[in-house]
């Protein structure tokens, strides 16, 4: 089978959040072999804060402080707590399958799984106001035990989670039986916490809108939910397209570029470079319809904003997105511009340096030319799940939790 990863961020967080989604998935959203990784990601917080690639369901968000919370009751030693904890979240990958969940973090590999919910999914209970903003995973136990009686029916204590926070169901997680379905009440109180923590962002828009996603549309650009939205939403959904479509392109430039020099150094001149032609043919025919947005995509705007963000994004970044932008836009083909086949050749050693596939043959003698390269999405599988399941409880009128 030919892999679909070459090189994964510089970024350790981005290194290990991309490592467990392989594990979890098996294929990854995309490469980053060109690390462009920070970009990206200043696009996807924007657009979707606290999401994650890792996110399966919305209702995560209640279930990992119910199991905190239903822990609590029977200890106040914070490291009993943290046990207790872990252990109602492994309870709970079992008992999704009993009652045929399709779709589940811990599915494949059962109790044994290293990436568990509340690890997936604390970054949004921070930004959602579901857990204080300041509690970090590590120290939510030693905060809930902090000289505190312990709570009662899923009430919290000194406001490490929400106070609104629904109560968890009698039993859980052993009695659990709605799994990752929300009832109209949970549903109701995940949409305001979003649209009061979130507001002026796709997340919020797309939460709040009547309109729900489209199942099947793999990008936000293409779904009407999306492109309703105006303003800051709307403008960072156009750097979305913009930047997913250079990017691509340049990255399947890079695995074409790889694909001559392999050919060159292994395989006497032999022609192998036939699936990648393929790919930058396919890339060529999307341009045309690409290139109204590209002649009118501020990306010095966009790298200001994106910079604002995030300051450690440096020069040689910002000016590697210029390039690209600056080849997409270009009338010739992409294959024939000598001055961005030698900047994507520069990029990739900047990024990898004795790990370059240009400087080292192992590594070159190891590469297998992609099937395909998928372009960046922005998360948009997992918020698009997270908002049907929201948009699916909330037609559920009148449904409590019972």
């Amino acid at each position: 089978m030919t892999s679909l990863i070459s090189w994964l961020d510089a970024s350790t967080e981005e290194n290990s959040r991309m490592r467990e989604l392989v594990k979890l998935f098996g294929t990854p959203e995309t490469t980053d072999d060109l690390g462009m990784g920070q970009l990206r990601d200043a696009i996807s917080n924007s657009l979707f804060p606290g999401t994650s690639v890792l996110h399966l369901g919305a209702r995560y968000m209640l279930l990992v402080p119910w199991a905190y919370q239903t822990a609590h009751r029977s200890t106040r030693n914070p490291d009993d707590l943290s046990k207790r904890s872990e252990e109602s979240e492994r309870q709970l990958i079992g008992r999704l399958k009993e009652i045929g969940e399709e779709s589940y973090i811990g599915r494949d590999a059962g109790r044994n799984v290293q990436q568990l919910p509340s690890a997936a999914y604390w970054t949004a209970l921070r930004t959602y106001g579901i857990v204080s903003p300041d509690t970090d995973r590590s120290a939510v136990a030693q905060l809930m035990c902090a000289d505190a009686p312990a709570p009662e029916d899923g009430e919290s204590s000194y406001s490490v989670w929400n106070q609104t926070l629904p109560k968890p169901p009698a039993g859980f997680p052993q009695a659990e039986d709605r799994g990752l379905k929300l009832s109209h009440d949970e549903a109701r109180w995940l949409q305001e916490r979003i649209l009061s923590t979130c507001p002026g962002t796709m997340l919020a828009h797309v939460v709040g809108s009547e309109v729900s996603p489209t199942p099947g549309l793999w990008a936000p650009w293409l779904d009407p939910a999306c492109r309703s939205a105006e303003g800051d939403p709307a403008q960072w959904l156009k750097d979305a397209e913009a930047f997913s479509f250079i990017h691509n392109g340049a990255t399947i430039l890079y695995q074409h570029v790889l694909a001559e020099l392999s050919a060159k150094v292994f395989s006497a001149g032999k022609d192998t470079s036939k699936p990648t032609m393929e790919l930058l043919a396919a890339w060529e025919e999307q341009r045309d319809s690409k290139r109204e947005l590209l002649a009118e995509w501020d990306v010095a705007g966009f790298i200001a904003r994106a910079t604002a963000l995030n300051r450690g994004i440096n020069s040689n970044t910002a000016g590697f997105a210029q390039q690209m932008a600056e080849a997409a836009a270009s009338p010739g083909k992409l294959t024939d511009n000598q001055d961005f086949r030698a900047a994507v050749e520069t990029r990739e050693k900047l990024m990898k340096k004795s790990n370059s596939r240009f400087r080292n043959e192992r590594r070159l003698r190891a590469w297998q030319p992609p099937d395909r390269v998928a372009a960046l999405t922005f998360r948009w599988a997992q918020v698009r799940r997270n908002v049907l399941d929201i948009h699916a409880g909330l037609a559920l009128e009148g449904q409590s939790n019972a």
